[in-house]
């Protein structure tokens, strides 16, 4: 069995816990437009610590890897691109900047960690967002460009490159990555429940 498989597979509960978030089932009936568009500024500043992260990792990898991870910076830019059309500006203060301490830690991990958690904050995305059926036009917008042939098309290159590092890393230390990872995302949608329930 692959590296990524025996990863998935040891922390599976957690795994179908994360992609059954409350806050999922909420994005195909938000509440609101605007508050679903100030979540979605908590997510730009998620890509744009994402972007940061990339251009360090890109010096780091195989020579042959530097292509995915290159047109990966070129996705992630346009991401950003379209967030800042359609997302909110938003505070980043107490709860807020813990999150934020939290994500930077995410991001400062280096080398194979990173490779490994850029592969799992994907997958993760991917698998919590591919069967939901938004009916308004912009979190079905949103759901469509997170889970596009082009990301299926990373989320497999970037499984390629995160199956030597767990290697490399070992299953005990590749599992705290993903704990993290999932920790991480998981506090961006708690951010997105409590926008949707009035509490941010």
């Amino acid at each position: 069995m692959r590296s990524t498989h025996r990863l998935l597979a040891a922390h599976r509960e957690l795994w179908d816990r994360a992609v059954r978030h409350p806050f999922l089932r909420m994005l195909e009936r938000p509440p609101s437009e605007e508050a679903f568009r100030r979540w979605l500024g908590y997510e730009a500043y998620w890509f744009e610590r994402a972007l940061s992260s990339f251009g360090c990792l890109l010096p780091q990898v195989a020579r042959h890897h530097r292509y995915v991870l290159a047109q990966a910076l070129m996705l992630l830019t346009e991401e950003l691109d379209w967030l800042e059309v359609n997302a909110l500006p938003v505070p980043r203060r107490g709860e807020v900047q813990d999150w934020a301490d939290r994500l930077g830690e995410y991001f400062a991990q280096g080398g194979d960690r990173l490779m490994v958690s850029v592969w799992l904050a994907t997958r993760l995305q991917y698998d919590a967002l591919r069967a939901l059926a938004p009916e308004d036009e912009l979190p079905r917008s949103y759901l469509e460009r997170r889970t596009s042939p082009v990301v299926e098309a990373f989320l497999h290159d970037f499984e390629e490159m995160a199956e030597p590092a767990i290697e490399k890393l070992g299953l005990a230390q590749a599992s705290g990555v993903l704990v993290r990872v999932v920790d991480a995302q998981a506090a961006l949608w708690d951010l997105g429940l409590a926008l949707a329930q009035g509490k941010e």
